[in-house]
């Protein structure tokens, strides 16, 4: 078991009416939404924290509030406290796409070393296997790319995003 992130193209009355909802039925409500096999969706898996920490150099506990790159893992909208759901309107949506186009991801990862992400208590604990190193720095690319494009499409067809991290 592990804690997996998705994003959720959705449109801003979504968004809106998953704001006014109590936390059980928002986590339903949610789910419904994430059960949908025709919505446009992208997965990180586990490595939504060593994205963020690249991006931003911070964990997702100590993340700055409106960072567009930090926003783009883990929301801009805290929506529920069980686990994780977070929001992003559509207008943020344009402007964290941008965002991810001007940052240069090659270059903040090879800043890093694998004992930074462990020193900084990274999930998942993976950071100290060195024969796994070489493709860790392969997926991490990998996922990013394929964040930035979800954020692309969200962005030209002017959606809202839900992120849940569970």
């Amino acid at each position: 078991m592990g804690m997996y992130a998705g994003y959720y193209r959705i449109s801003d009355a979504e968004l809106e009416q998953l704001r006014q909802l109590e936390e059980r039925a928002l986590l339903e409500q949610a789910e419904e939404l994430t059960e949908d096999e025709t919505a446009e969706t992208c997965d990180l898996d586990k490595m939504w924290d060593a994205l963020h920490f690249v991006l931003t150099g911070d964990t997702l506990s100590d993340a700055a509030d409106h960072d567009p790159l930090s926003e783009a893992v883990c929301g801009s909208v805290f929506l529920a406290r069980q686990i994780h759901v977070g929001g992003i309107p559509s207008n943020r949506v344009k402007e964290i796409a941008q965002a991810l186009h001007e940052v240069d991801f090659a270059a903040r990862l090879a800043a890093l070393q694998m004992s930074d992400f462990a020193a900084a208590e990274i999930y998942p604990n993976i950071w100290d296997r060195p024969e796994e190193e070489d493709d860790i720095r392969a997926e991490l690319p990998e996922y990013f790319a394929d964040l930035q494009a979800f954020y692309d499409n969200a962005a030209e067809q002017g959606n809202a995003v839900l992120v849940m991290i569970d």
